[in-house]
């Protein structure tokens, strides 16, 4: 057991190092001062939820279908935040978190999504990024169901999609009513982030604890042709049947 929390402490750790020394790289910040809190304040962050996340494996017990309860506590504790702080003068609100890193400094980021800002794309309807993210929802979640059936309903993947749902129905939520995401946790100089820019990372996170517990990725780089091309049609068939696409619905 104890292996399994050193390495899924190290995992959380790793991918969020990597992560920013891309970004710091890429902003060519060279400052001790900052990097070391640029880094590792946040992968001791992560660590942490990685040890509870471990914790609450061996505790809780993996039920099937969504949990909505937990889904509209996340969305509610996102969305509440940026309603206290849309009745603020949140353009001018600038606290200090940790110097030289960590501020709170609310932006509102238009464009509804933090995908069409690394894109460099300046005018996207909050229609189409309902559109859109309403189809990768529907995807994910047929992807998810058809996982669970086929292959197991652990604590991780469950975590993986509670968490990715927050995100996304926070995300549509933005843009239905807000026009646009409020951000307001600024890591200086590279992006401003809310919560639930924070689930999807977690869910991120998640799902690569799952590939690595069920020794995915080594099986699907390994899987013969026929045999992949046969999951695709179950999956394709699944999604057909789930959805009830091309039946009546007598049938």
């Amino acid at each position: 057991m104890a292996r399994k929390y050193i390495r899924n402490i190290g995992l959380f750790f790793a991918v969020w190092m990597i992560v920013m020394v891309i970004y710091a790289i890429g902003e060519k910040v060279t400052s001790f001062d900052y990097l070391w809190k640029f880094f590792l304040l946040p992968a001791l962050f992560l660590g942490f939820i990685a040890a509870l996340a471990t914790f609450l494996e061996q505790q809780v017990r993996v039920r099937n279908g969504i949990n909505w309860i937990f889904l509209l506590a996340a969305v509610a504790v996102d969305q509440g935040i940026k309603a206290y702080l849309f009745s603020t003068e949140w353009e001018s609100l600038s606290l200090t978190l940790i110097e030289p890193v960590f501020y709170i400094e609310p932006t509102h980021n238009t464009r509804g999504s933090y995908l069409w800002v690394l894109l460099k794309i300046e005018q996207v309807p909050h229609l189409l990024n309902i559109i859109l993210f309403s189809i990768i929802g529907v995807a994910f979640i047929e992807m998810w169901r058809f996982y669970v059936r086929r292959k197991r309903n652990s604590f991780w993947i469950n975590g993986f999609i509670h968490l990715f749902l927050a995100g996304l129905l926070a995300n549509l939520i933005d843009n239905a009513f807000w026009g646009g995401s409020l951000d307001y946790v600024t890591i200086k100089p590279l992006y401003t982030f809310d919560l639930k820019d924070l689930y999807i990372t977690l869910c991120e996170l998640f799902l690569i604890t799952e590939l690595m517990d069920n020794r995915l990725l080594r099986r699907t780089f390994n899987m013969p042709r026929e045999e992949s091309k046969k999951l695709n049609r179950d999956f394709i068939r699944f999604v057909k049947r789930d959805l009830r696409i091309g039946k009546s619905k007598e049938e």
